[in-house]
């Protein structure tokens, strides 16, 4: 029952993100730069104390 609610959901933001081509840039926000670095700063951190 999740996994379908999960695809529909996904399915609608999807449409939603692609209706309006002009709100959409092809250069990245620096606030999507910003929470990537931070999460692969994540999997660092998590990988180094694994070890």
């Amino acid at each position: 029952m999740f996994q379908k609610l999960i695809l529909l959901i996904t399915m609608i933001t999807s449409m939603v993100a692609n209706a309006d081509p002009a709100s959409s840039s092809p250069v990245p926000e620096p606030e999507s730069i910003s929470l990537m670095l931070l999460g692969l700063g994540l999997i660092g951190v998590i990988v180094f104390r694994q070890k």
